[in-house]
């Protein structure tokens, strides 16, 4: 595959990006500051702004598939919702129909399957972010196009952990304490989610072995 990654010099991004070429891919590392892209010898890389749809959309022109791996700061509370909109323009202008894009565990309906102290911090102390997710999730949601959403526990710097698991949401019951995974693990997943035609339409959960409990049959 062809995969614009939007993103592509943090945590998440760049460790996308090593992945998807070792899986064979070839990668477009879409970043605002270029000159911080690893690997550039190995991918094309091209200048631009998540929130720009024409530069974008330039960029994705011959992709067969957009992963978004950004975030905003936790005191915006209007970055998602301000740049997924032009992602949603590019993507549809390029007629890119596969996106992935990296939300957060604890954005909107997630947040009732977390533990009670994780449910009160999501919804008080980090409030406005998750509501900025959880808005941005609904975009694109509703944009029309072959869409997965990927809902990451907390996350760390390490090493691969060999106890990653991924999740439908409509699986899943709860998530108990409070599950952190490495940035690796999530990057491993997204590749493997935007060439699986299955995953088209999903919410999924990324998080530890016992990071979740399954919902009664």
């Amino acid at each position: 595959m062809n995969i614009v990654i939007v993103g592509a010099t943090g945590n998440v991004g760049s460790r996308t990006m090593k992945y998807a070429l070792e899986a064979g891919h070839q990668v477009i590392a879409y970043a605002r500051r270029p000159e911080s892209v690893s690997n550039a010898d190995k991918v094309q890389v091209i200048k631009g702004d998540a929130q720009d749809p024409v530069a974008l959309a330039r960029a994705a022109k011959a992709a067969d598939a957009i992963i978004v791996a950004i975030t905003g700061a936790v005191s915006d509370g209007t970055f998602m919702q301000r740049t997924v909109p032009s992602i949603i323009t590019a993507a549809k202008a390029a007629d890119v129909r596969r996106i992935v894009m990296v939300s957060a565990f604890g954005a909107g309906d997630t947040a009732d399957k977390a533990a009670w102290f994780m449910k009160f911090a999501y919804r008080t102390v980090l409030g406005k972010f998750f509501r900025d997710k959880a808005a941005s999730d609904a975009l694109l949601e509703q944009s029309g196009l072959d869409y997965t959403i990927a809902y990451p526990v907390n996350l760390k710097d390490a090493p691969a952990s060999i106890n990653a698991v991924a999740k439908p949401l409509e699986q899943v019951d709860k998530v108990p304490g409070m599950p952190t995974l490495p940035f690796t693990n999530v990057a491993q997943e997204l590749v493997r989610i935007v060439a699986d035609p299955a995953s088209i339409g999903q919410r999924i959960l990324l998080t530890t072995a016992k990071g979740w409990k399954a919902k009664r049959k």
